[in-house]
């Protein structure tokens, strides 16, 4: 663990340090995957099988906010809808327009799950998708799993609908837009993952936020159960055909995802959880503070001792003994000298005197 968490500081302070640079480019391989996943549900125009038309787009959404990048996508979507019938994409379109003026324009920083939602269905993930969503956008995430659900199933019905239409003979009146509405109106599957996406979600977000030890890990396991359940017990009262494997399998990759996340966020040390009362004029505070691990990876120089290494520090504080009583030696032989001359001086000042004495009487 003390290493994973080590490698996780280092990516993280990485990323933090060249923000400028990481951000664009995780931003454009997450515009590549999701203009590939567009593609693959609605490819019906030829303008964008091609790899230049793309990279642009991805390059674009690279440099622009999360809003913008949907927008740009729903406009593909668009695009490829009109490909099939005029009246698809009117229908796209009003059903863009009013998810927009509906929930992107007041939570932006969401609108990612709209995108999100339909790839992860795509994936054979629809049973992992409230467990990731709740992780990366809590509670705010459950209208945009609504959309993303409605999305998933209108690229499904476009599909038939483009195959009915074109084996449709002259004189059917095939209508697209007709045969879409009453499919997407009818599908119970569809309403009851809704209502269970948005019930797990907000039951996981609610014990997240109790003040209790290990919430995150509790909540995360009551809403795969909760998943797990809901799931199995509509399926039968609605006669729905619902996969008991498909659902532990995937709400169980989901669990996995949410806690691997929330490890690389975060990890509290309960241990260490410490709760501070305190007051003042108006109010009396109850304060629980829990640090988190944070490990930094430094680099350690190990040194391996052998026996000639283990008698060099005999070998050094030898010579330096004998080092101390040659500088000894050596200052007791100026300190002599320094005397020796000291005691010369008054003779030569003697001397001194008697020559000027004689120099005087001559």
């Amino acid at each position: 663990m003390s290493g994973f968490l080590a490698m996780r500081d280092t990516l993280r302070d990485f990323f933090r340090k060249y923000d400028e640079i990481t951000t664009p480019v995780l931003r454009f391989i997450a515009s590549i995957i999701m203009f590939m996943s567009v593609n693959a549900m609605f490819g019906y125009s030829d303008l964008f099988d091609k790899g230049i038309v793309i990279f642009l787009l991805a390059l674009i959404c690279a440099l622009v906010s999360n809003t913008v990048a949907v927008l740009v996508a729903g406009l593909v979507v668009f695009v490829n809808a009109m490909a099939v019938s005029k009246d698809v994409g009117v229908l796209f379109l009003i059903f863009f327009v009013l998810m927009y003026c509906m929930y992107m324009r007041m939570f932006p920083k969401c609108s990612y799950v709209l995108a999100l939602v339909p790839i992860l269905c795509m994936m054979h993930l629809y049973y992992a998708v409230p467990l990731i969503v709740v992780i990366l956008a809590g509670a705010p995430g459950m209208v945009p799993t609504a959309f993303g659900v409605v999305l998933y199933y209108f690229s499904e019905y476009v599909r038939d609908a483009k195959d009915m239409q074109e084996t449709a003979t002259e004189e059917e009146n095939f209508q697209a837009y007709s045969y879409i509405v009453e499919q997407l109106t009818k599908n119970k599957t569809m309403l009851v993952g809704m209502i269970i996406f948005a019930v797990v979600i907000l039951i996981t977000y609610i014990i997240y936020r109790l003040p209790i030890d290990y919430t995150w890990y509790i909540s995360v396991a009551v809403g795969a159960l909760c998943n797990i359940m809901f799931f199995l017990i509509c399926g039968a009262a609605t006669d729905i055909d619902v996969s008991a494997g498909s659902v532990i399998l995937g709400t169980l990759l989901g669990a996995i995802f949410a806690l691997v996340v929330q490890v690389c966020k975060s990890i509290l040390d309960y241990s260490r959880k410490e709760i501070v009362q305190f007051e003042d004029d108006e109010y009396y505070y109850y304060v629980k503070a829990i640090p988190k691990y944070s490990m930094s990876a430094k680099k350690k120089n190990v040194r391996r001792m052998t026996s000639n290494d283990a008698a060099k520090p005999q070998q050094q504080k030898s010579g330096s003994a004998g080092s101390r009583e040659k500088q000894k030696a050596a200052d007791n032989t100026v300190q002599s000298r320094a005397a020796e001359r000291m005691a010369d001086i008054p003779s030569q000042r003697g001397t001194t005197n008697i020559l000027a004495t004689t120099r005087r009487n001559d």
